[in-house]
């Protein structure tokens, strides 16, 4: 970490008087650096301080993990390295600490000038890795005269303050988006100035290397033109990919119809903390149970291969987590996964040319309220035949008749009897020394 980041950490620490700090980073060892580093600088302090070092428990290390900050009663969380940007609903502020990538500035605006000129465009949309955060001064800067409406999304440093959006109106991919002048300096927008998905809108993504984040991007501004500046070892590259996000869509709507056809989906809750889960959960449910599906909810930590296997009746699941969790699956996982975005394009509550929308306040205003009062309820015993492929399911009293046969399951080993084709019982024993067992053979 730089210095004069761990400064502005200090000094946070210090005005707003925390006592309890919580350090997460998906690199232990730079979190135990700065959990020494801050222990040194407090210990002459009065008021006494405790510092934790927190393991990451999601997926990526891009969340930041609130519930375990909640367990140390922590009251200021640092999350060093990458971040998703996800908005998350926390009781206690979050300081988000990027790594930089060493790249000068000046040297940076001048191949975006040069490279900018070379191509045709109404509005241009700016956006960058965390990783680059310490240049959005230069890159507003750059930008202040150009002559054409030009915006820059700013990856947030801080969760949890008032500059939070409620309603994410002003947001791109949980970047803040503002333009800047010289006189006014920066000014906050909203959605529709930039109007993403139009043709004539240029959106550049300056990035470190090929990542989650670039499909996030791509995806969430399809329909616009899309161009990639890379930056690897003081080199820089300029990618134009217009058809990025269009190939991305097509790879993953294959798996629209294997909703459509599902009679039994699973919700997977993977980051309970991020804004709108919750509501997010709760009205799928609601929705499945509308168009006739089952559903069942499942929270998860570490998702695997092995948990998703042990419940074959489950046709596909749904996962509620940040887009670059969802985007970085392995391929094992992934064919069996689906975003929720793309649960509401198969039931349709979301047209298929909508834009790529990861954000859960947003996708809540697409599903519309549903009535379930004169539906069976899972209690109600009552056997009905469900959308989908056909098959009938019956609605059963309790949680323990939804559990497969020992014999069925791909894993048995929690059965005390396995194996055994007696029941064992209680002989009396004997007394002297044993020579030989009965079942021995002899020659």
């Amino acid at each position: 970490m730089e210095r004069d980041e761990e400064d502005a950490i200090v000094a946070d620490i210090q005005s707003h008087g925390y006592r309890r700090i919580a350090i997460q980073s998906s690199n232990v060892s730079a979190a135990a650096r700065l959990c020494t580093s801050l222990q040194e600088r407090f210990r002459s302090s009065a008021e006494s301080r405790d510092f934790y070092v927190l393991g990451d428990v999601f997926i990526g290390s891009c969340c930041t993990d609130v519930i375990a900050a909640r367990r140390c009663n922590s009251d200021y969380v640092i999350h060093l390295g990458d971040s998703c940007q996800s908005f998350v609903e926390s009781p206690v502020p979050i300081r988000l600490s990027f790594d930089r990538t060493a790249v000068e500035g000046n040297r940076l605006c001048e191949y975006l000038s040069a490279n900018l000129s070379n191509y045709h465009y109404d509005r241009l949309l700016v956006a960058y890795h965390p990783s680059l955060h310490h240049l959005v001064d230069d890159l507003a800067q750059l930008f202040s005269n150009s002559g054409t409406p030009t915006f820059i999304a700013e990856c947030r440093d801080r969760v949890g303050s008032s500059s939070d959006e409620t309603d994410h109106a002003g947001v791109f991919c949980g970047r803040r988006v503002f333009c800047y002048s010289t006189e006014k300096g920066k000014i906050y927008v909203t959605n529709d100035q930039w109007l993403t998905g139009d043709k004539n809108t240029l959106v550049v993504f300056i990035t470190t290397g090929a990542g989650i984040t670039e499909d996030h991007l791509a995806l969430s501004s399809a329909g616009c033109q899309f161009h990639v500046v890379r930056i690897d070892n003081h080199l820089m590259h300029y990618n134009v990919m217009d058809n990025h996000a269009d190939n991305l869509r097509l790879r993953r709507y294959h798996k629209v119809e294997k909703v459509q056809e599902a009679s039994t989906i699973g919700i997977l809750v993977i980051a309970r903390t991020i804004t709108g889960s919750t509501a997010l959960r709760r009205a799928l449910a609601r929705l499945l149970e509308a168009k006739g599906k089952r559903h069942q909810i499942f929270s998860v930590n570490c998702l695997t291969e092995a948990k998703l296997a042990n419940m074959p009746n489950i046709d596909i699941f749904c996962m509620l987590s940040c887009a670059e969790s969802v985007l970085s699956l392995p391929d094992e996982l992934a064919r069996r996964v689906v975003y929720p975005f793309e649960l509401l394009v198969a039931l349709g509550c979301i047209d298929w040319s909508t834009p790529y929308e990861f954000d859960f306040v947003k996708l809540l205003r697409h599903i519309p309220d549903v009535d379930t009062s004169n539906k069976a309820t899972a209690n109600s015993g009552e056997i009905r035949r469900l959308q989908g492929n056909g098959a009938i399911q019956p609605q059963l009293d309790s949680f323990m008749e939804t559990l497969q046969d020992n014999s069925k399951r791909t894993f048995g080993g929690v059965d005390p009897s396995e194996g055994l084709s007696n029941e064992p019982t209680i002989l009396p024993g004997f007394h002297g020394i044993a020579s030989r067992y009965n079942h021995e053979t002899h020659g």
